[in-house]
Protein backbone atom coordinates (compact mmCIF):
# COMPACT_ATOMS: atom_id res chain seq x y z
CA UNK A 1 0.00 0.00 0.00
CA UNK A 2 1.37 3.48 -1.14
CA UNK A 3 1.34 4.82 2.64
CA UNK A 4 0.43 8.68 3.56
CA UNK A 5 4.22 9.33 4.51
CA UNK A 6 5.44 7.33 1.69
CA UNK A 7 3.11 9.41 -0.67
CA UNK A 8 4.56 12.99 1.14
CA UNK A 9 7.95 11.50 0.58
CA UNK A 10 7.54 10.76 -2.68
CA UNK A 11 5.87 14.15 -4.01
CA UNK A 12 8.67 16.28 -2.28
CA UNK A 13 11.46 14.24 -5.05
CA UNK A 14 9.31 14.67 -8.31
CA UNK A 15 11.84 17.05 -9.34
CA UNK A 16 14.24 14.09 -8.93
CA UNK A 17 12.06 11.37 -10.36
CA UNK A 18 11.37 14.10 -13.41
CA UNK A 19 14.95 14.37 -14.28
CA UNK A 20 15.71 10.83 -13.35
CA UNK A 21 13.23 9.80 -15.94
CA UNK A 22 14.56 12.02 -18.74
CA UNK A 23 18.17 11.17 -18.29
CA UNK A 24 18.66 8.18 -16.15
CA UNK A 25 21.66 9.81 -14.34
CA UNK A 26 21.85 10.04 -10.81
CA UNK A 27 21.20 13.06 -8.97
CA UNK A 28 24.34 13.57 -7.14
CA UNK A 29 26.64 10.65 -9.21
CA UNK A 30 26.25 10.89 -12.78
CA UNK A 31 26.92 7.31 -13.18
CA UNK A 32 24.82 6.10 -10.50
CA UNK A 33 21.10 4.11 -10.91
CA UNK A 34 18.16 6.21 -9.48
CA UNK A 35 15.71 3.51 -7.70
CA UNK A 36 13.61 5.65 -6.03
CA UNK A 37 11.30 6.35 -9.20
CA UNK A 38 11.27 2.42 -9.78
CA UNK A 39 10.71 1.59 -6.47
CA UNK A 40 7.71 4.41 -4.65
CA UNK A 41 4.87 2.40 -4.92
CA UNK A 42 5.55 -0.60 -6.45
CA UNK A 43 5.15 -3.63 -4.56
CA UNK A 44 7.90 -5.78 -6.72
CA UNK A 45 11.64 -5.42 -5.57
CA UNK A 46 14.34 -3.36 -8.01
CA UNK A 47 16.83 -5.03 -9.47
CA UNK A 48 20.29 -3.25 -9.55
CA UNK A 49 23.01 -6.13 -11.47
CA UNK A 50 26.62 -5.56 -11.02
CA UNK A 51 29.35 -5.20 -14.05
CA UNK A 52 29.86 -8.70 -14.26
CA UNK A 53 25.96 -9.48 -13.63
CA UNK A 54 27.50 -12.10 -11.37
CA UNK A 55 25.45 -10.26 -8.18
CA UNK A 56 22.76 -8.15 -7.67
CA UNK A 57 20.92 -5.77 -5.62
CA UNK A 58 17.37 -6.18 -4.62
CA UNK A 59 15.55 -2.96 -3.52
CA UNK A 60 12.00 -3.75 -1.42
CA UNK A 61 9.84 -2.17 1.05
CA UNK A 62 9.76 -3.53 4.69
CA UNK A 63 6.59 -2.63 7.00
CA UNK A 64 8.08 -2.17 10.02
CA UNK A 65 4.14 -2.06 11.43
CA UNK A 66 2.96 0.08 14.37
CA UNK A 67 0.54 3.37 14.34
CA UNK A 68 2.69 5.17 12.17
CA UNK A 69 2.86 3.16 9.32
CA UNK A 70 6.63 2.92 9.31
CA UNK A 71 7.93 1.35 5.56
CA UNK A 72 11.69 1.26 5.41
CA UNK A 73 13.39 0.59 2.19
CA UNK A 74 15.78 -2.64 2.61
CA UNK A 75 18.38 -3.68 -0.17
CA UNK A 76 19.13 -7.37 0.12
CA UNK A 77 22.37 -8.25 -1.90
CA UNK A 78 23.13 -12.01 -3.04
CA UNK A 79 25.41 -14.11 -5.95
CA UNK A 80 29.21 -13.74 -6.05
CA UNK A 81 29.78 -10.77 -3.86
CA UNK A 82 27.73 -12.45 -1.08
CA UNK A 83 24.80 -11.90 0.62
CA UNK A 84 24.03 -9.63 2.45
CA UNK A 85 20.86 -7.68 4.00
CA UNK A 86 20.73 -3.40 4.54
CA UNK A 87 17.98 -1.68 5.79
CA UNK A 88 18.28 2.48 4.04
CA UNK A 89 15.48 3.92 5.85
CA UNK A 90 12.69 5.49 4.30
CA UNK A 91 14.76 5.38 1.17
CA UNK A 92 13.80 8.72 -0.78
CA UNK A 93 15.47 9.46 -4.04
CA UNK A 94 17.42 7.06 -3.53
CA UNK A 95 20.87 6.46 -5.92
CA UNK A 96 22.85 3.07 -6.40
CA UNK A 97 26.81 2.74 -8.15
CA UNK A 98 28.88 0.01 -8.19
CA UNK A 99 32.74 -0.60 -8.10
CA UNK A 100 33.56 -1.13 -12.12
CA UNK A 101 35.23 -4.86 -10.33
CA UNK A 102 31.71 -5.15 -9.34
CA UNK A 103 33.20 -6.26 -5.66
CA UNK A 104 31.47 -2.83 -3.92
CA UNK A 105 28.93 -0.67 -4.08
CA UNK A 106 27.23 2.64 -2.56
CA UNK A 107 24.38 3.74 -2.29
CA UNK A 108 22.86 7.26 -1.33
CA UNK A 109 19.28 8.06 0.32
CA UNK A 110 17.12 10.74 1.60
CA UNK A 111 15.85 10.25 5.29
CA UNK A 112 13.27 13.27 4.62
CA UNK A 113 12.21 14.90 1.26
CA UNK A 114 14.11 15.14 -2.11
CA UNK A 115 16.43 18.14 -0.51
CA UNK A 116 17.68 15.98 2.36
CA UNK A 117 18.52 14.76 4.91
CA UNK A 118 21.15 12.57 2.61
CA UNK A 119 23.43 9.76 3.73
CA UNK A 120 25.55 7.64 2.03
CA UNK A 121 26.59 4.04 2.98
CA UNK A 122 29.09 1.86 1.17
CA UNK A 123 28.62 -2.11 1.11
CA UNK A 124 32.23 -3.86 1.15
CA UNK A 125 34.10 -6.71 2.25
CA UNK A 126 35.78 -5.43 5.24
CA UNK A 127 37.88 -7.36 7.59
CA UNK A 128 36.89 -10.71 5.57
CA UNK A 129 33.43 -10.00 5.70
CA UNK A 130 30.40 -8.52 3.35
CA UNK A 131 28.97 -5.47 5.42
CA UNK A 132 28.18 -1.77 5.03
CA UNK A 133 29.74 1.17 6.65
CA UNK A 134 28.00 4.73 6.95
CA UNK A 135 30.50 7.66 5.98
CA UNK A 136 27.99 10.04 6.85
CA UNK A 137 29.33 10.89 10.57
CA UNK A 138 33.07 11.43 9.18
CA UNK A 139 31.90 14.17 6.17
CA UNK A 140 29.93 15.23 9.28
CA UNK A 141 33.01 15.82 11.44
CA UNK A 142 35.29 17.13 8.63
CA UNK A 143 32.38 19.70 7.05
CA UNK A 144 32.08 21.20 10.50
CA UNK A 145 29.54 24.13 9.87
CA UNK A 146 30.96 26.53 7.54
CA UNK A 147 28.10 29.20 6.80
CA UNK A 148 26.01 30.72 9.18
CA UNK A 149 22.78 29.58 9.45
CA UNK A 150 19.03 30.65 11.20
CA UNK A 151 19.27 26.85 12.61
CA UNK A 152 22.27 24.57 12.68
CA UNK A 153 22.23 22.01 9.84
CA UNK A 154 24.25 19.32 8.77
CA UNK A 155 25.50 19.36 5.26
CA UNK A 156 23.82 16.71 2.01
CA UNK A 157 26.25 13.69 2.30
CA UNK A 158 26.39 11.87 -1.30
CA UNK A 159 28.35 9.48 -2.72
CA UNK A 160 29.94 10.91 -6.28
CA UNK A 161 32.19 7.92 -8.19
CA UNK A 162 34.62 5.82 -7.66
CA UNK A 163 38.47 6.62 -7.50
CA UNK A 164 39.65 4.72 -10.55
CA UNK A 165 41.34 1.18 -9.94
CA UNK A 166 40.30 1.32 -6.45
CA UNK A 167 37.39 1.27 -3.81
CA UNK A 168 37.94 4.71 -2.60
CA UNK A 169 34.99 6.79 -3.04
CA UNK A 170 34.60 10.24 -3.64
CA UNK A 171 32.19 12.12 -1.21
CA UNK A 172 30.00 15.59 -1.52
CA UNK A 173 29.10 17.67 1.06
CA UNK A 174 26.25 19.85 0.46
CA UNK A 175 24.93 22.54 2.28
CA UNK A 176 21.22 21.29 2.04
CA UNK A 177 19.94 23.84 -0.59
CA UNK A 178 17.19 26.01 1.15
CA UNK A 179 17.13 29.18 2.61
CA UNK A 180 18.54 28.44 5.72
CA UNK A 181 22.10 28.60 5.59
CA UNK A 182 24.66 31.32 3.63
CA UNK A 183 25.95 29.95 0.41
CA UNK A 184 23.08 27.14 0.40
CA UNK A 185 24.07 24.25 -2.32
CA UNK A 186 27.30 24.97 -2.64
CA UNK A 187 29.55 22.16 -1.80
CA UNK A 188 33.02 20.17 -1.19
CA UNK A 189 34.54 17.00 -2.34
CA UNK A 190 36.32 14.37 -0.08
CA UNK A 191 37.94 11.54 -1.30
CA UNK A 192 37.26 8.87 1.56
CA UNK A 193 39.36 5.56 1.91
CA UNK A 194 35.95 3.33 3.46
CA UNK A 195 38.16 0.53 4.85
CA UNK A 196 40.51 2.63 6.84
CA UNK A 197 37.62 5.39 7.38
CA UNK A 198 39.95 8.15 6.03
CA UNK A 199 39.70 11.20 4.50
CA UNK A 200 42.66 10.99 1.97
CA UNK A 201 41.79 14.34 -0.20
CA UNK A 202 40.04 17.53 -0.36
CA UNK A 203 38.58 19.33 -2.88
CA UNK A 204 36.62 22.51 -2.60
CA UNK A 205 33.55 23.04 -5.36
CA UNK A 206 35.14 25.03 -8.14
CA UNK A 207 38.44 22.32 -7.95
CA UNK A 208 35.70 19.48 -7.81
CA UNK A 209 33.92 20.40 -11.04
CA UNK A 210 37.43 20.88 -12.94
CA UNK A 211 38.80 17.50 -11.27
CA UNK A 212 35.34 15.33 -11.39
CA UNK A 213 33.23 16.74 -13.42
CA UNK A 214 32.42 13.80 -15.32
CA UNK A 215 31.48 12.25 -12.43
CA UNK A 216 29.15 14.67 -10.53
CA UNK A 217 25.54 14.81 -11.32
CA UNK A 218 23.23 17.45 -11.97
CA UNK A 219 22.84 18.71 -8.53
CA UNK A 220 26.47 18.93 -8.28
CA UNK A 221 27.06 20.46 -11.80
CA UNK A 222 24.55 23.30 -11.22
CA UNK A 223 26.15 24.14 -7.57
CA UNK A 224 26.57 27.91 -7.52
CA UNK A 225 30.15 28.62 -8.11
CA UNK A 226 29.58 32.58 -6.75
CA UNK A 227 29.32 31.79 -3.81
CA UNK A 228 32.59 30.16 -3.65
CA UNK A 229 34.20 33.45 -5.26
CA UNK A 230 32.12 35.77 -3.67
CA UNK A 231 30.27 34.08 -0.40
CA UNK A 232 28.45 37.83 0.61
CA UNK A 233 26.75 37.37 -2.65
CA UNK A 234 24.94 34.16 -0.99
CA UNK A 235 24.04 35.55 2.13
CA UNK A 236 20.74 34.62 3.62
CA UNK A 237 19.19 37.79 4.68
CA UNK A 238 17.33 37.05 8.14
CA UNK A 239 21.37 35.48 8.86
CA UNK A 240 22.54 39.03 8.65
CA UNK A 241 20.82 41.63 10.87
CA UNK A 242 23.85 43.94 10.43
CA UNK A 243 23.31 44.41 6.86
CA UNK A 244 20.23 45.79 7.51
CA UNK A 245 21.12 48.23 10.00
CA UNK A 246 23.66 49.64 8.22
Amino acid sequence: MFRTAILFAFLTSLSINSYAQQTRHGFYSRSAQIIWDRLAGNPAPVVVTSPDHQSKILARWLDHGGQDNDEHVVLDVEGALGKLQLDIGPGVASEILWAQDSKAFFVTTSNGGGMGDYHLFVVNTFKEKLQSRDLTELIYQEFGHPFRCGWEESPNVAGIGWTSGTHRVWVAAEVIPHSNCDSFGTFKAYEVDPDSMKIMRKLNQLQAKRELYPLLGKELRLAPDECVRKPSSCYVSTNHPEIHSN
